[in-house]
């Protein structure tokens, strides 16, 4: 028996519930965004765009989706959403639950059309507790949360000019498991789900490390730079930057090998505990940075790659999207949109079917590399409103809704 195409409406606007769409769609979920006619997800018109003026957010966000507009004022508005709730296997509102009943898309109103329905509602903060009814914009969360750093330039705050928000877009990844482990209850015979995540919620849980250090020893967890000698970056005579990591035993040995380290330090080590950063022993980080600097950073990499011990030349996002390795694994998508090419970042996910037992991971790599490749462009603004309406069951509606 063929697997069932999840059928998904999103009522969602802005960041996370399009981003939990995002996910599902390249899954192979048939997804209908439910739009206001003016502005749609508001993803459709919000900067920075493209030089022929189109939103990198519905570049991205709306790819593979289906496009129908309606005004939530409207009269049609109830009729839609009760045929929508119908056809669809899961619905995301990405609203509080005040504004959601006054849309009529809260969860009891959806149950009335759908009793067994997978319901994904995303909020700012909470079903409860004293931030629940803040309005919300992206990086309120994160900085309710604990994620943003302060940058202080000239007696005033700011965020750092490389933070991205986080919690939007983990929250709508979140959102996407939830939702594929409610359609697997639901198909269990366990009834309509309620999933929630809040984008505060998710903002925090990104920092699991430091929460679970301190909860339990009242400490800062890790950092990075204080590890030691055989967890660092060092610089090559081109004044690049490389990652090390030979902090076990037999990396370690192979580490000195490579550089040509003094027998001494090749021969410390207490690897009582699997692991040894280096930290405390006298002259090893002179050494090694002595040592680096008698070639390319991107020699190292090379002689310590042959010699498998862990390193990486330390790029930046740009360097990391263009490089042989995002080409390889399909990291990066392109695809005809209207007149003109469009590329985007691939989610990193494949989930492949009928995989032969003796299928080489080469064969495996290739169908990875092709995800998302066959999804289609991003719509226009209720370019599948008619479609839709016919296939919910309101043909009466297209040429109302269409004026």
């Amino acid at each position: 028996m063929p697997a069932k195409t999840p059928k998904v409406a999103d009522f969602s606007t802005h960041y996370s519930g399009p981003v939990a769409s995002r996910q599902l769609v390249q899954l192979g979920a048939d997804v209908i965004k439910v739009e206001g006619p003016r502005f749609g997800d508001g993803n459709r018109t919000l900067p920075p765009l493209t030089t022929a003026g189109d939103s990198i957010n519905h570049l991205y966000l709306n790819i593979g989706t289906r496009s129908l507009t309606v005004d939530t004022r409207s009269e049609e508005w109830p009729e839609v959403v009760g045929a929508v709730a119908r056809w669809a296997d899961v619905v995301i509102v990405g609203n509080r639950p005040s504004a959601a009943r006054k849309r009529g898309i809260d969860y009891a109103t959806i149950l009335e059309h759908n009793a067994n329905t997978v319901y994904c509602m995303i909020t700012g903060y909470g079903l409860e507790g004293p931030y629940a009814d803040y309005p919300a914009h992206g990086l309120n969360m994160d900085v309710l949360a604990g994620t943003v750093p302060v940058e202080w330039e000239d007696g005033e705050p700011y965020p750092p000019a490389s933070y991205r928000s986080i919690g939007t877009t983990l929250a709508g990844i979140q959102a996407a498991l939830g939702v594929m482990a409610g359609l697997h209850r639901r198909d269990q015979g366990m009834g309509p789900q309620f999933v929630h995540v809040s984008i505060w919620e998710a903002a925090l849980s990104w920092m699991w490390r430091d929460l679970s250090t301190f909860a339990n020893v009242g400490e800062q967890w890790s950092i990075y730079r204080e590890y030691g000698p055989r967890y660092c970056m060092y610089k090559g005579s081109d004044g690049e930057p490389i990652l090390v990591c030979p902090m076990e035993e037999h990396f370690w040995h192979r580490f000195c090998d490579v550089l040509e380290l003094p027998e001494e330090i090749r021969e410390r080590g207490d690897w009582s505990g699997g692991t040894d950063f280096g930290a405390g022993y006298e002259g090893e980080l002179e050494a090694i940075r002595e040592r680096m600097a008698k070639r390319t950073a991107a020699e190292w990499n090379d002689l310590l790659a042959a010699a498998d011990v862990p390193a990486a030349l330390v790029l930046d996002w740009r360097q990391a999207m263009s490089s042989e390795h995002a080409h390889v694994n399909g990291a990066m998508l392109t695809y005809d949109y209207k007149d003109r090419a469009a590329t985007i970042p691939t989610t990193p996910v494949s989930v492949l079917s009928d995989v032969s037992a003796d299928a080489s991971y080469e064969e495996i790599a290739e169908r990875h590399r092709a995800k998302g490749s066959e999804l289609a462009q991003p719509p226009d603004l209720g370019e599948n409103s008619a479609e839709i309406l016919e296939e919910i069951g309101l043909p009466h509606l297209i040429e109302k809704l269409a004026r």
